[in-house]
């Protein structure tokens, strides 16, 4: 496994910092009703990148999990109100086990951004299946469903025969629930007969559940990574006793304690994406991703704040926004404890 950026890569960085700035900042579903940063959406749509993932046999970008993290942690830089996770991990959902037929349906207007698309892991809630002759139907509530306030097509994974199998419908009732973070916001999704199509492949696989934890963990440490930046800049611009903030040496250490946290959650990060990558053992890389990122993002930004002094605690100040979104995805796919600990029995052999 080669863990080394491309010049690809890089120029795709470049590309959303171009893309991304304080117009993309979140904060800009605080002051409207609405779910999603349309404009920020659009711009996506017309740089191709909401399907980077997506086989170029269905107009997308044929990329793979190294690119969505990169695109995933950029957004995550300026906490973008957009579900690019989830739309990214609902479309791997059809392009794993869909047929072609289906691929063609479903993936074409997904990666066209004319759909929007949303994931219900297994568990998730009580989702119950059922035949109406040749169709099949959904019953049931999922009370919390992450970042699907905006979207128009769900990957859902519910039990048929015993096994877990997947579905695609766009026929569920979804409401936009209040949460701490408004620029992520999550929904409650009611499944009343809803019409869906199951998809063709039975085989068991937990790759787009590995790749939704992988891409919010990117959103997490592009979240820590931009609240160090400003904090660094912030120490080199308040004074105190006539010097910069930064010359002292408890705020040097702070700093270089948030730095470690930054780049151990993007070595953890990356390790999951380039694991996905070559098809490598992706549940543990994933579980570990979730873990690290979002404990240190919650803990670089909660530093960050301490550093700002008074303004840090103000709404004008955007770190707010930062903490919200940290916060928001460490409750949203699991604990880090119960990442752990499913990583310390699976090594253990339990």
């Amino acid at each position: 496994m080669k863990f080394d950026f491309t010049e690809e890569h890089e120029a795709l960085r470049a590309l959303l910092a171009d893309l991304r700035g304080d117009a993309t900042m979140g904060r800009v579903v605080y002051d409207s009703d609405d779910v999603i940063d349309r404009r920020l959406w659009e711009s996506l749509r017309d740089l191709g990148l909401l399907g980077v993932g997506v086989p170029e046999a269905y107009e997308g970008g044929g990329a793979g999990p190294v690119e969505q993290v990169v695109i995933a942690e950029e957004l995550g830089r300026t906490v973008a109100a957009v579900p690019f996770t989830e739309h990214s991990a609902a479309a791997a959902v059809v392009a794993q086990f869909g047929s072609d037929d289906q691929r063609r349906q479903l993936l074409v207007p997904l990666a066209r951004g004319e759909a929007v698309g949303g994931i219900v892991l297994a568990g998730s809630g009580s989702v119950t299946t059922r035949r109406d002759g040749s169709q099949w139907r959904l019953d049931g509530t999922v009370p919390l469903v992450p970042n699907a306030a905006a979207a128009t097509l769900l990957a859902v994974a519910a039990r048929v025969d015993n096994e877990t199998r997947w579905f695609v419908t766009t026929a569920a009732t979804i409401t936009a629930l209040p949460t701490v973070d408004r620029s992520r916001p999550a929904a409650t999704v009611e499944f009343t007969g809803a019409e869906a199509k199951l998809l063709a492949d039975s085989r068991s696989s937990t790759r787009p559940r590995d790749l939704l934890w992988t891409l919010a963990a990117a959103e997490a440490a592009g979240a820590a990574s931009s609240a160090l930046d400003r904090t660094a800049r912030y120490a080199t611009e308040r004074h105190q006793f006539g010097v910069p903030i930064g010359t002292f040496q408890a705020v040097k250490h702070l700093l270089a304690d948030m730095l470690v946290a930054v780049e151990n959650s993007r070595s953890a990060v990356y390790g999951a994406a380039w694991a996905l990558a070559e098809d490598g053992q992706t549940e543990r890389s994933a579980a570990l991703a979730q873990a690290v990122a979002t404990q240190n993002a919650i803990s670089v930004v909660s530093d960050a704040v301490q550093l700002h002094g008074g303004i840090g605690v103000t709404w004008e100040c955007d770190l707010h926004l930062f903490l919200r979104r940290s916060k928001a995805l460490e409750a949203t796919y699991g604990s880090p404890a119960r990442h752990r600990a499913s990583i310390a029995t699976a090594l253990l052999g339990g």
